[in-house]
């Protein structure tokens, strides 16, 4: 399900998810994270429904987060179809939501080469 000929926006292809910035995790008592994989993290804890957003600087770290933040990404052919991967899993594996969860990284590589793989085939 790779679309080599359409897929998302440019803004989607370079910021991915949208975690922290476009969209939040709402807990049942109103708690807000920037995604539902960083729940029950104080460190990610950014607000309340009450209050809002109150830890902007938080916000502000996701803004950041995308394909050209991350070194690995510079020199992947792949960036623009994974957005630079999971937030989550890049902190959850490496520490930081602007590294890279690896594995994650080498199955997308692999499904864009399937996928232009196939695409080459259906072509002849």
């Amino acid at each position: 399900m790779v679309d080599l000929e359409g897929g998302p926006c440019v803004a989607k292809r370079l910021s991915g998810c949208g975690s922290g910035t476009e969209y939040l995790a709402v807990t049942p008592w109103g708690d807000l994270y920037p995604c539902h994989q960083f729940v029950g993290q104080e460190e990610f804890l950014m607000g309340n429904v009450d209050k809002g957003v109150v830890r902007s600087d938080i916000k502000d770290k996701f803004k950041t987060c995308n394909v050209y933040s991350k070194e690995k990404c510079k020199n992947c052919f792949a960036k623009f179809y994974c957005s630079g991967g999971c937030a989550a899993n890049s902190y959850n594996f490496k520490g930081d939501i602007n590294d890279v969860y690896d594995l994650g990284c080498e199955l997308q590589r692999k499904r864009i080469e399937c996928a232009i793989m196939i695409k080459a085939a259906l072509a002849e």
